[in-house]
């Protein structure tokens, strides 16, 4: 009896025009809105001449910029993104090229002297520099550290860490009620689209209620959206080789 009964009802409201809808699945959804992180190659010395020779004292200055051409060079945001690591390995080379990092120049910029591996000072644990540094450019036909190597190709990566990131938490709509985050001083809204700056990654809870109901739903923000890097080859003249 039922079954006959809903079939009535159904074909009662197809003869009078109605039809079922079927409504859209809402998702709840995260993503980053802040300045995303990138790197271009950095400028090399002051004339940025994309080419170096060995044991010349090189700064990489990853700092936002352009080039002599107008193309950009370093972090595209240098504000929220700083350099976390630098390493150079030469192809003709076992051992990676030692960067130093001096206290004197920016967070941005590092100090590389091509084809060399610098031994561990006892005391301090760090890596001696190039000494001395007068006679630069450098002279190949001087006594010198440097192992003899061809002309070759160095390959330059990079990786970057964020500050903070921004992120849009979007909830599905419901009526009434308030929308709030499980995150210290956060203040509930009535708005289903969150935003919320981070310092690092976690797990946020998200949450709406109405008094008498509760929804939660969970965000994980990855370690990988605080990190970039990049990688670039440069030539390397020969070593070793008298003019």
């Amino acid at each position: 009896m039922k079954r006959l009964l809903l079939l009535v009802i159904a074909l009662a409201l197809m003869l009078s025009g109605c039809s079922f809808i079927q409504q859209p699945i809402q998702i709840d959804t995260i993503e980053v809105t802040s300045q995303g992180g990138f790197i271009y190659r950095p400028l090399i010395g002051s004339g940025d001449d994309w080419t170096v020779q060995p044991g010349n004292i090189e700064i990489l200055d990853f700092g936002s910029g352009r080039d002599r051409y107008g193309n950009k060079t370093g972090l595209l945001d240098d504000e929220t993104w700083t350099i976390n690591e630098v390493t150079i390995q030469l192809d003709e080379k076992n051992e990676e090229d030692t960067v130093f990092w001096p206290a004197n120049l920016d967070a941005n910029q590092c100090v590389w002297f091509p084809g060399w591996t610098a031994p561990m000072e006892g005391i301090s644990g760090l890596p001696y520099p190039m000494y001395p540094l007068e006679g630069y450019p450098w002279d190949t036909c001087q006594t010198h550290v440097i192992p003899v190597m061809p002309s070759q190709l160095a390959t330059i990566t990079a990786t970057a860490v964020a500050e903070w990131i921004e992120v849009e938490i979007v909830l599905p709509e419901r009526s009434g009620g308030e929308y709030t985050l499980g995150l210290p001083g956060h203040t509930p809204t009535t708005s289903n689209v969150l935003t919320v700056r981070l310092g690092s990654p976690q797990e946020i809870l998200a949450t709406w209620t109405n008094g008498n109901a509760e929804r939660s739903w969970l965000f994980v923000v990855p370690v990988d959206w605080f990190w970039v890097s990049g990688s670039w080859r440069i030539p390397v003249g020969p070593s070793g080789v008298c003019n």
